[in-house]
C-alpha cells in the first residue's frame, strides 16, 4: 500500500467475520470465538469499523461508548499490512469517531510488550494512567492503561 492509496472506514457487520475471524486469530494470542464476536457487533454499546483499501480488508477496530467514556475493545493491523502507519490512522478515526458520538475520553489497555502499539497510542495523545500486573492469561504480562481525554 503506497503513500497514495485511498484507505475506506465502514462499521464492521456479521457478513464481516469470514475474514475478521481469521484476522483476529493471526493477530491476537487470544483470539475471540466468533459467538463473542457476533454478540460485540450486535451490542448496542459498541462501534467496531473495518479499515479497507479497493475492498481489502488491512484492519480493525472498535470501542465500546458509556457515559462519556470509549473504552477501546479491539484494535488490530493484519501482520502483512504493518509498518505503514495504518495502526495511526485507524486509532485516529476511532478517536474521531468517539468524539462524533459524543465520548469526552478514550482509554485502553495493552501489552507492556507491545512496544509500536503504545508509541502509536502516545502519538495520538494517550498517555500512561496506570498498570495492571500479570494481567494476560497466557503470559502473564502486565497491561498498560492509557487515557486521553477527547473535548
Amino acid at each position: 500500500m503506497g503513500e497514495t492509496t485511498q484507505y475506506q472506514m465502514r462499521p464492521l457487520e456479521t457478513k464481516d467475520l469470514a475474514w475478521l475471524i481469521p484476522m483476529d486469530r493471526a493477530c491476537f494470542h487470544t483470539a475471540w470465538s466468533e459467538a463473542a464476536w457476533r454478540e460485540e457487533l450486535e451490542g448496542r454499546l459498541a462501534h467496531y469499523y473495518a479499515m479497507e483499501a479497493g475492498g481489502v480488508p488491512l484492519g480493525y477496530g472498535g470501542f465500546w461508548l458509556i457515559a462519556g467514556e470509549a473504552q477501546i475493545m479491539r484494535l488490530a493491523i493484519a501482520p502483512q499490512y504493518r509498518g505503514k502507519g495504518l495502526g495511526l490512522r485507524l486509532v485516529a478515526l476511532l478517536l474521531a469517531e468517539a468524539k462524533k458520538l459524543e465520548g469526552q475520553e478514550v482509554s485502553l489497555e495493552v501489552r507492556a510488550g507491545n512496544l509500536p502499539a503504545r508509541r502509536t497510542y502516545e502519538r495520538l495523545g494517550l498517555t500512561v494512567c496506570g498498570q495492571r500486573p500479570h494481567y494476560y492469561s497466557d503470559n502473564g504480562e502486565d497491561a498498560i492503561l492509557m487515557h486521553r481525554t477527547l473535548v
